[in-house]
Formats: structure tokens, sequence, C-alpha cells
């Protein structure tokens, strides 16, 4: 545990100083998405959510994949923790032009507005996240290998309840 805090703030501090070393190449970002769902499957079940990906067509791009499959671990790994029994969990891959977009959404509590800015600080756990297992690391990774990418993501609370999550590579799509 202690080598996975340090390992994880190492990767947030190199983000942080443009220090990070990407291995971009064409990557299938809507196939690492249903990947990454069927090796959640089990831990959703337990909770009997369910899944769903939204990712109709392939959206190539020039990623470190092995950086950008931690960062949608992260937000589906966290999605499904604060998700409650029975709820939802939905990754939506897609293209805004020509810029990929991931969004991660869940039917759980969302994240208060007061402290939708803090969730990316290192260490931060918010009042609902204290009881939960986790270092308060995962967001401030997901906001390092983002912004590495040359990226933004953001946080808000979907209108019918839960939170959203959003990817913006800003890095064009391979057509």
């Amino acid at each position: 545990r202690v080598l996975q805090l340090l390992n994880a703030l190492l990767d947030v501090t190199e983000a942080e100083a443009g220090l990070m070393r990407l291995q971009r190449r064409p990557t299938d970002i809507a196939r690492m998405a249903s990947e990454l769902a069927d090796a959640y499957a089990m831990t959703a079940e337990e909770k009997a959510i369910v899944v769903q990906v939204d990712a109709p067509r392939p959206v190539e791009a020039e990623v470190d994949p092995v950086r950008l499959r931690q960062v949608v671990a992260n937000l589906l790994d966290n999605a499904i923790k604060y998700t409650p029994q029975g709820g939802r969990v939905c990754v939506e891959v897609r293209k805004d032009g020509d810029v990929p977009v991931v969004r991660v959404r869940d039917s759980g509590p969302g994240v208060p507005v007061e402290e939708q800015a803090k969730v990316w600080t290192r260490l931060y756990r918010g009042d609902r996240s204290r009881g939960q297992r986790g270092l308060g690391l995962g967001l401030s990774v997901v906001k390092a290998v983002v912004e590495a990418h040359g990226g933004s993501v953001s946080v808000s609370n979907n209108p019918g309840g839960g939170a959203l999550f959003e990817v913006r590579l800003n890095w064009p799509t391979i057509q």
C-alpha cells in the first residue's frame, strides 16, 4: 500500500512538472473502455450494478494506452465504489469533432458542488469517501495523466442524480 502511494505521488509530481513520459501510439479508446468494463464486471456484479459501455464505433487517437487505461480504470473504479447496490454506471466514448471524449456516469450520490474543485487535489478525501477504501490519489492521477496528454477533465452532477466525469483529450483522433 505504501509503494502504491509513493508510485501514485511520483506519477502526479512528474505530470505536474511536465516530466511524465508518454509512450503514444494509435489506440482505440472505445475498445479500451469495453475491455475495462469487462475487467470490472465481477466487482460490479457483487453490488448488482449494471455497467454499460456506449461506444458504437472506434475512437482511435495517439495516446499512451497504459496511462489512459489508468485514467479510465480509476474513473470506473470510483463510479462502481460510490454507486449503491442495484445502480448503473455508463462509460461513453465519442468524438467531439476530432477530439476524443470519455464520459463516466453513475447513479450514486454525486459529488457535492463545494467538493468538485477539491477532488483533484492529492490526498483529498471528501466526507462521503472517508469510509471507502482508497488513498485519495486516484482523481489527482487522472487529472495529471489527462493534462500530460494535453487534455482536461471535469466533474459535475447528472440532473437525475449521480456524478459525471468527462475527459477531453484535445488530441486529434486518427482518421
